[in-house]
């Protein structure tokens, strides 16, 4: 079931990804950037259209191989995870 918003789990390693490599809209910037100092699970809602764009830049940077092959592993799990959120309209870590 698709929705508008979704409320998605991100831990501090992934918040760190999508702000080199995801390009994010400034309300997921600004999201990130509030909780930038902790190092706990942070939920974040993120519209829709946003995850979308945010899947295709990161997308892009692993189609650019953008920061090695260590953080092309991490980027491939981080998108295949948001892709997840996508489609089913969950974000929590443990999500199918």
């Amino acid at each position: 079931m698709k929705r508008d918003v979704i409320d998605i789990e991100f831990t501090p390693e992934e918040r760190k990804l999508i702000l080199r490599y995801g390009y994010p809209f400034e309300g997921i910037q600004q999201a990130f950037q509030a909780c930038q100092a902790s190092n706990q699970v942070e939920t974040i809602p993120v519209e829709a259209f946003e995850l979308e764009r945010l899947i295709g830049d990161l997308c892009i940077s692993i189609n650019e191989a953008k920061g090695g092959p260590v953080v092309q592993g991490q980027l491939l799990d981080l998108c295949d995870r948001l892709e997840a959120a996508e489609r089913y309209g969950e974000g929590q870590l443990d999500a199918p």
